[in-house]
């Protein structure tokens, strides 16, 4: 009967040591994971105080532009004249000009 016991023991003592390589490779991530997590923190307070401040330079600039001296300032250049149109014939005259030219050859 004890037979039965070695391959049992080697199961255990397998489960074992995958057990404990499970247990260093989880407390190696525990680190890892608080210094990510501190920088993370670190990196969310930096870009809300970036996002403060161009929020604020954004107001600034808009509180500039819309003035009544920003008018003065930056006079707003007059509009191009706009180009001419061209023309272009009329597809169904151009068919009727063909078909009578067409016509005019076959009667000849």
């Amino acid at each position: 009967m004890w037979w039965v016991l070695i391959p049992v023991a080697g199961i255990l003592a397998g489960m074992w040591s995958e057990w404990l390589k499970f247990k260093e490779k989880q407390a190696r991530l525990g680190h890892t994971a608080e210094s990510l997590e501190s920088s993370f923190e670190t990196l969310s307070a930096r870009l809300e105080n970036q996002n403060k401040a161009l929020i604020e330079r954004i107001q600034n600039l808009e509180a500039i532009v819309t003035s009544a001296e920003w008018d003065r300032i930056a006079p707003v250049p007059p509009l191009p004249d706009p180009e001419p149109q061209v023309l272009l014939p009329d597809p169904e005259e151009e068919n009727r000009e063909e078909a009578a030219r067409l016509a005019q050859r076959l009667r000849s």
